[in-house]
């Protein structure tokens, strides 16, 4: 009989009228807000993030070496640099556009916006003197043109970590090339790191935002705060594995029968600059 009547203490009695916030409909139609500056931006670092994550997987030949690509990479962009007649810029012009017309829409595209941007830059920094008679001076265009374009290739043709492997063939000092590969790998943490705050940020932007650039400074404070302990954490880890700094990079030498047509590709390249600048 006592837990009977505590039952019937606790039930509320028929005058008691039921709070106004429990009688309202909760539906709430938030005002509308453009998302257009979070998404391009989360859109812009998920695209680049997975460009260095499909890295070692991408298509590369199997005939040239990273360590020739390399090679005639830097050996191209000396020459390019080197002329002063617009004869051989204008070969590896026609070579140059050859190569691009056999990729695909993608990849034309990826490469010749970066290549367009530098070439437009040097070309607002030459116009002046251009307007001013000086014809020679579109040279300076052209070579950036054809250096960025030669690097770009490299880029898109080669997996980061072939590179490193090819620099330490070159005997490449261990220490940049630790630098360079703990540089790669941060940029992927961070930008992981990055697109899972804008996410958040994106599912918690409810209704009418207009602090979103003030929300974008405490991402990059937060990313900023966490390369600082993931730096912290990297040290930590080199003096518990005692880390002396020597970075080796192992790179087996065996001659073949295709470096023979490596050889002859380099001196095609030199002969053809040579003959391009009236030294032969």
């Amino acid at each position: 009989m006592e837990q009977i009547k505590q039952h019937k203490f606790l039930l509320p009695e028929k005058n008691n009228k039921l709070p106004v916030w429990l009688t309202q409909n909760d539906n709430y139609n938030p005002c509308r807000d453009r998302d257009h500056f979070i998404d391009k931006t989360l859109l812009a670092l998920t695209g680049k993030l997975t460009l260095l994550k499909n890295q070692p997987a991408m298509a590369t030949d199997s005939f040239f070496s990273a360590s020739f690509k390399l090679i005639c990479t830097i050996l191209l962009i000396l020459l390019i640099s080197l002329s002063h007649r617009f004869m051989f810029p204008l070969i590896v012009l026609a070579v140059f556009l050859t190569y691009l017309a056999c990729l695909d829409s993608r990849r034309i595209s990826s490469i010749l916006k970066p290549v367009s941007a530098a070439m437009f830059f040097s070309l607002c920094i030459v116009l002046p003197a251009f307007i001013s008679g000086q014809q020679n001076t579109l040279m300076l265009p052209l070579k950036v043109f054809l250096t960025t374009m030669s690097a770009a290739f490299l880029a898109q043709r080669t997996a980061f970590s072939a590179l490193t492997k090819a620099l330490g063939g070159l005997h490449v000092p261990g220490l940049f090339i630790m630098v360079l590969d703990l540089t790669l790998k941060y940029i992927i943490l961070l930008g992981n790191t990055a697109a899972d705050l804008l996410i958040a940020l994106r599912l918690r932007s409810i209704g009418k935002n207009d602090r979103k650039y003030k929300s974008m400074g405490s991402i990059m404070g937060m990313v900023f705060l966490k390369a600082n302990e993931y730096s912290i954490d990297t040290h930590n880890a080199m003096l518990c594995r005692c880390f002396t700094g020597d970075y080796h990079v192992s790179q087996k030498h065996r001659l073949e029968s295709r470096y023979f047509i490596y050889m002859a590709i380099i001196l095609t390249m030199i002969v053809v600059f040579l003959y391009a600048e009236e030294y032969l």
